[in-house]
């Protein structure tokens, strides 16, 4: 109890670092499909970090070869500058380093302020062993539930990922609140009633070394 105590404490002692802290309030209804990521640098994105000593966000995220990659330290998200509505999201991703923290997710429908490690989103887990959860963030609600803080809601199937170091692709639908993901082509959650229904996209940094590449969005099936 008292090691929770004080690693909510921290969590709330916590800034951030970042740039271009704005996104979008009004949100755009993809018509077609078109690339977040231009395979050369961070337009469109904003690099959230916690502050530590020293903590810097262009070591957290850097790209080589078209891949994005996170070192998964500090904490933090990368996050769009645009907020999205009734979309579809696709892309992929890969551990490219063991670590004893394999951990990171994709935030979907992310909105408030950028005040502390989790914003409110509903995050697609993909710690290994365990994408396709859903978690849900500083009082995000789905399904019904009641979330004081952080809930986590169980994927539906077997594992579908793939051994380290393979890419893994993902697919998470946002159709009004109604959220489902995909991991390899096998649904593995869905959920209703989200807590809105538009807001930014954000890939987490969370201790694991992991990469993301074709990061497409689109209009919802």
């Amino acid at each position: 109890m008292k090691t929770l105590i004080f690693l909510m404490t921290l969590l709330c002692s916590l800034h951030v670092v970042a740039d271009a802290m704005t996104v979008k309030e009004v949100p755009v209804t993809p018509t077609q499909t078109v690339s977040l990521f231009n395979g050369t640098d961070f337009s469109g994105w904003t690099k959230v970090i916690t502050a530590e000593p020293g903590s810097d966000p262009d070591k957290t995220w850097t790209v080589a070869d078209g891949v994005i990659r996170c070192t998964g330290k500090p904490f933090g998200y990368l996050m769009t500058q645009q907020s999205y509505a009734n979309f579809t999201l696709k892309l992929e991703y890969r551990w490219y380093a063991q670590s004893e923290q394999m951990n990171s997710g994709i935030f979907v429908l992310k909105t408030g302020p950028d005040n502390f490690f989790l914003p409110k989103a509903i995050e697609a887990q993909l710690k290994k062993g365990s994408a396709g959860d859903f978690v849900l963030l500083s009082q995000a609600t789905m399904n019904g539930l009641e979330n004081p803080r952080i809930k986590s809601v169980k994927k539906m199937a077997e594992s579908s990922e793939k051994p380290d170091g393979e890419w893994n692709s993902v697919e998470i639908v946002v159709k009004a609140n109604t959220v489902t993901v995909s991991v390899n082509g096998v649904l593995q959650n869905k959920g209703t009633a989200a807590y809105t229904d538009a807001g930014a996209i954000c890939l987490q940094s969370e201790g694991g070394p992991i990469e993301f590449r074709n990061i497409t969005i689109g209009p919802a099936k």
